[in-house]
C-alpha cells in the first residue's frame, strides 16, 4: 500500500491504513485527532469573546481540520513507522540467516517470513512465491516489484538489489549485506531520536496552551467579567483583536502540525 502524500483520505482509506498492521480506527482516534483541534479552537474562541455562535463556528472549523488533516497525518505516520520497523526487522533476520553459507536467499526468505507481521508479511509471501522456480528475468521482475512497493526506503531497495545479485550469481556477499543492514539500523536509531525530540516539543506545546488559557482567564477575572465583556469582548476592537489572535493561533498550529508529521529530514535520497 502506497501512502498518499497529498490529498484527503476518506474513512475507508484511513481504516485500510490502520488495519494493514493489525490496528483499528476507533473512537479514541477520532477523539484525539479530530476532537483536539475542535476543542482547542472552540475553547479559545469562547474564552476570548464569550460568543456562542463564534464558538460553534470555530469548533466546526477545528472538526473539519482534524478530520481532513490531523487524523489522516497521524494514521499515515503510524502506518509508515510500522512498515519501516517491519522492513528493519526483516533485514536483521535475513542477514542473520544468510550468515549460514548453506542457506540460499529463497530458503532465508521462507524462514524469516513468519517473523514478520501485517501487510509486509503478506508482501513477503508474494515475493517468495514469485521467486520459486524463477529464471533470471522473473527474479528481476520480482525484485523490481518489491523495490517499487517500498521505493521510499532507499537502503531497503539496495539490500534487495544485493539479494538479486546473490540469486542470479549464486553467491552471497554477506559483508555487503551486513553493511547495508547496519546502515538501516542507524537510520532507525536516528528516527527514534528525532521522534523523541518531537514528543518533547509536543509537551512544551501543551504547556504553552494551558498557560495561555490561564492568562486569558486571569485577565478576564482581573478586569471583572462584565467589564471585560463591555470593554473588549463586545467591542469592535475586541472582535478585531481576537480575530487576529485566532488567525495567528491557527497559523502557528498548522506549522506545528506540519513539523510533527514531517519526516522528510530523515529521508535518504538516491
Amino acid at each position: 500500500m502506497k501512502t498518499k502524500k497529498k490529498g484527503v483520505m476518506n474513512v475507508d482509506e484511513l481504516k485500510a491504513y490502520r488495519v494493514a498492521y493489525g490496528g483499528n480506527l476507533g473512537v479514541k482516534d477520532y477523539t484525539s485527532f479530530v476532537g483536539t483541534p475542535a476543542l482547542l479552537f472552540g475553547v479559545f474562541s469562547f474564552l476570548l469573546l464569550y460568543n456562542g455562535w463564534v464558538t460553534i463556528i470555530c469548533f466546526t472549523i477545528g472538526l473539519i481540520y482534524g478530520f481532513r488533516v490531523f487524523l489522516p497525518n497521524n494514521v499515515r505516520k503510524q502506518y509508515e513507522s510500522e512498515s519501516f520497523n517491519q522492513r528493519n526487522k526483516f533485514l536483521n533476520n535475513i542477514t542473520q540467516v544468510l550468515t549460514d553459507t548453506n542457506q540460499t536467499v529463497l530458503m532465508a526468505i521462507l524462514k524469516v517470513t513468519p517473523r514478520s507481521e501485517g501487510e509486509f508479511k503478506q508482501d513477503l509471501k508474494r515475493f517468495h512465491a514469485l521467486l520459486i522456480g524463477a529464471d533470471t528475468e522473473r527474479i528481476r521482475d520480482a525484485i523490481f516489484w518489491f523495490c517499487e512497493k517500498y521505493d521510499d526506503d532507499v537502503i531497503f531497495t539496495q539490500y534487495l538489489e544485493q539479494l538479486e545479485t546473490a540469486m542470479i550469481e549464486g553467491k552471497t556477499n554477506i559483508d555487503t549485506l551486513k553493511d547495508i543492514k547496519t546502515y538501516h539500523n542507524d537510520i532507525r536509531k536516528k528516527q527514534e531520536a528525532y521522534e523523541r525530540a518531537k514528543q518533547g516539543h509536543m509537551r512544551d506545546m501543551k504547556q504553552l496552551v494551558i498557560i495561555t488559557a490561564i492568562l486569558i482567564i486571569a485577565l478576564t477575572v482581573s478586569f471583572g467579567f462584565n467589564t471585560y465583556l463591555e470593554a473588549f469582548a463586545r467591542h469592535p476592537i475586541g472582535y478585531v483583536s481576537c480575530g487576529l489572535y485566532l488567525g495567528l493561533m491557527v497559523m502557528f498550529f498548522r506549522q506545528f502540525v506540519g513539523y510533527m508529521f514531517d519526516d522528510s529530514v530523515m529521508e535518504v535520497k538516491k
